[in-house]
């Protein structure tokens, strides 16, 4: 086969066999159980590049439960990412089975898993929108002992992701999705794996444009990739990236579609040079480095202090009826940048001030600068952003959107229809819509501040505490220095980042102090789990995934 031409399935294998290899490793079948139940070969012979025949233990079908801990889409997207990536097949069935309302694979999901299985070659079994059981099987998984391609699909056994010899990429790709689901969201599914393979296009960088929501409910915003995910991204190690906003696409208000451009540098060869530095991060001499992706060990990086502050604000620039000093009427975006601001300074001075680059003494602040404010064109279209920029080149970012209740607790409470009110007593009197929509828009403000200085605290675990070897005391458990948000999407490079390496741990791991795991949202312990059930035994055909190894009760 051509190194340059695209890995086709072969034809034969159906639904029913991809239910064979289901039940050979007792595995419960999406449909009715197939009648064949001849098992699966123990091993598999794979040609390395230089014609050389290798016995590799083939990785068995992964079966994962959708509805375990955050139960939503991105345990399908992680799963199917990291499927594509070392060639193993994976079933999710009960897909998105924790969520409210419809579950099944949403439109956004459903593009995601076809470009991604177009690009990496792979066979998909109902993973059309609605779906509830999903099957993904990349070219590269051991089928049938008959059906294995003479050609080198997988690197040598000491080399755990599929190799790059007969993949074709192309320079460019496009996704339509037809509601404003999350670009953001879909990208999250496609990064790993283009930042793996993205050599092959023989381009600096691959573009991907994807048309759907840029600022919607429960998802990254447009803002909060650009101002804190790509930077923490690049400062963790990861090649850089950049993004164009064509278009925004809200689900408030009138729905519209928006438009994003990616533009994903992939990693770097693994030169000589850098697999001898990664090396030198890894355990004793000379110990095997098979990964392309930058060791990530989160608790050796120091937080720092917070230099300066960003506030983003996109709001209509209606007029409303409270005034001004001088008796004109706010705009919307005046009342939110003005009580933004003054709400922010004044929850500042709550801080501890060790965390401050400079302290907030007499007329002393911390910079805050406003980035000049978007107008929309309609009332429900209203976001905030807060960035803190640190002295060790990290962002820390919280963002709220009108209307998006995610992790609030709500405290009002229902009033019966019968509901008795003390004698002269009654039902307080309602507010008028404005005075209602500014309530509204004053509680997102505070809510927004709130968070941020949440994410801001540095506070300790005191209820987890760490035994240095050697050491007499303890050590209290830290947070990493991502937000809460932010720490779930580094979870698979961390995995990534250490497979390919032998079991132990470096002393400097040792010295360090563990990361609070009550800071962990319930994504992060998601991301952990699925990342744990796709790549352990890809870490042990080559060796071992160290960060398993290291923290067995991952979650």
């Amino acid at each position: 086969m051509d190194a340059d031409m695209a890995i086709k399935i072969n034809p034969k294998m159906e639904v029913r066999k991809l239910q064979r290899v289901a039940h050979a490793h007792n595995l419960a079948p999406c449909g009715p159980a197939p009648k064949d139940t001849s098992p699966l070969p123990s091993s598999c012979t794979i040609r390395t590049s230089n014609g050389a025949e290798s016995p590799q233990k083939p990785l068995h079908h992964v079966r994962l439960d959708g509805r375990t801990l955050e139960g939503g889409g991105q345990l399908v997207r992680i799963a199917l990412g990291l499927s594509a990536l070392t060639g193993r097949a994976v079933t999710v069935d009960h897909v998105r089975g924790n969520r409210g309302g419809k579950t099944g694979l949403k439109a956004s999901h459903a593009a995601a898993v076809k470009l991604l299985a177009e690009i990496s070659g792979s066979h998909v079994s109902d993973g059309n929108v609605g779906s509830k059981c999903l099957t993904f099987t990349p070219p590269q998984a051991c089928v049938e002992e008959d059906e294995q391609s003479p050609d080198a699909t997988r690197q040598p056994q000491d080399i755990p992701l599929v190799s790059l010899n007969t993949l074709s990429v192309k320079p460019e790709y496009n996704i339509r999705l037809t509601t404003p689901g999350s670009v953001f969201l879909i990208f999250q599914a496609l990064y790993p794996y283009l930042l793996h393979v993205g050599l092959r296009a023989m381009t600096e960088c691959i573009r991907v444009n994807i048309v759907g929501g840029t600022n919607g409910t429960s998802s990254p915003s447009y803002d909060y990739a650009a101002q804190v995910m790509a930077p923490n991204f690049v400062r963790l190690g990861l090649p850089s990236f950049s993004m164009t906003l064509q278009s925004r696409g809200w689900t408030s208000g009138v729905v519209g579609m928006g438009e994003v451009s990616f533009f994903i540098r992939p990693l770097p060869e693994l030169t000589d040079g850098l697999a001898s530095e990664k090396s030198k991060q890894s355990v004793g001499v000379g110990a095997a480095c098979a990964s392309r992706f930058p060791r990530i060990k989160i608790m050796d990086y120091e937080c720092g202090k917070i230099t300066r502050i960003t506030i983003t604000v996109l709001a209509p620039n209606d007029a409303l009826q409270k005034a001004k000093e001088n008796g004109s009427p706010f705009t919307v975006a005046e009342y939110v940048e003005q009580e933004t601001l003054r709400r922010l300074r004044k929850s500042l001075k709550t801080l501890d001030q060790t965390i401050l680059a400079e302290p907030l003494n007499g007329e002393r602040h911390i910079p805050i600068d406003m980035s000049p404010t978007e107008f929309t064109s309609h009332p429900s279209r209203l976001y905030i952003l807060l960035v803190a920029h640190t002295s060790t080149g990290f962002r820390i970012g919280h963002d709220a959107l009108f209307g998006d209740h995610r992790g609030r607790k709500h405290t009002k409470q229902k009033v019966g229809k019968h509901q008795k009110y003390k004698k002269g007593q009654g039902p307080p009197p309602k507010k008028k819509d404005s005075e209602a929509h500014l309530q509204r828009v004053s509680d997102m403000i505070d809510e927004c501040v709130q968070g941020f200085i949440d994410e801001l605290s540095e506070t300790h675990d005191d209820t987890q505490t760490y035994q240095i070897d050697g050491s007499t005391g303890s050590t209290p458990a830290k947070r990493s220095c991502l937000d809460s948000h932010m720490r779930d999407q580094i979870v698979v490079f961390e995995a990534l980042g250490n497979l390919g390496d032998k079991v132990g741990i470096a002393r400097s791991e040792v010295a360090q102090p563990p990361e609070a795991e009550r800071y962990w949202t319930l994504h992060t312990k998601t991301a952990q789990w699925v990342c744990q059930k796709m790549l352990q035994d890809v870490a042990n055909n080559s060796t071992r995934t160290r960060q398993f190894k290291e923290r067995p009760n991952y979650l």
